[in-house]
């Protein structure tokens, strides 16, 4: 709908200059197809997305996560997370994570994320994708993990020592394929019976085997860096 909006300006504008093209646009029609071009809703930059638009996918906000920090006291560490223009911005600090309200089993996640130039003081910036989070809170849940880490970055792993993962990964797509800090990352992670198959910039990375993990909640992790997050999607996937 929201790209139809935009298009009708468009198609009007092609109206206006068809129907005055054999004598040529006074001023007056020059002034109302300019105004007219302004006026549409032209989306942020920041929520261009890198992925082709498919239908099925759900996107989600601030309000679709719930926030879980490590106990601090200070104050300026309350507001860890915000959002704005369609960008979730997480400072780094301190350490916890967001996770979705709802679980998820069988799903495809897609998203975009980047490290801010600022973060090129570390060499190695840090975040990371939570899967199948179970049981209570704590630094770190029970759940498997895609590494959002830059020199790791779509690594799969375990985040629970009674949970032994078999991992396949593939360091030499991964170093052509990762993009540098500053710039947007597409992951993409298929979520089947328990598997996992991560995707960094449309190269498959890793592959993991199904554990004792199936489903559980999606969270996105604070680990010290300044991150953003956009166009983070979900798809739920039939058996």
């Amino acid at each position: 709908m929201k790209t139809l909006n935009r298009l009708i300006p468009l198609l009007s504008l092609a109206c206006l200059l068809a129907a005055c093209s054999d004598s040529g646009p006074t001023e007056a029609q020059k002034k109302k197809a300019a105004d007219e071009v302004s006026a549409i809703d032209i989306p942020e930059k920041t929520l261009e997305s890198l992925f082709d638009v498919e239908e099925g996918f759900t996107l989600l906000s601030l309000k679709d996560f719930e926030v879980f920090n490590e106990k601090s006291t200070a104050p300026s560490e309350e507001k860890n997370w915000s959002e704005a223009d369609g960008m979730i911005s997480c400072k780094g600090t301190p350490r916890g994570y967001l996770y979705s309200s709802e679980s998820f089993g069988n799903c495809t996640i897609r998203l975009e994320y980047r490290f801010p130039e600022a973060a090129e003081k570390n060499e190695n910036p840090n975040t990371g994708f939570l899967f199948f989070i179970t049981g209570e809170n704590r630094i770190w849940p029970k759940c498997l993990e895609v590494q959002g880490k830059f020199a790791e970055m779509c690594h799969i792993k375990s985040n629970s020592k009674e949970i032994h993962l078999d991992v396949t990964d593939n360091e030499s797509a991964r170093e052509k394929a990762r993009r540098p800090v500053g710039e947007w990352n597409t992951i993409e992670v298929v979520c089947k019976d328990g598997a996992l198959t991560s995707v960094l910039n449309g190269t498959q990375i890793a592959t993991s085997k199904p554990s004792e993990l199936k489903s559980g909640f999606f969270g996105i992790q604070s680990e010290g860096d300044a991150v953003e997050f956009r166009n983070i999607r979900v798809q739920k996937l039939t058996d």
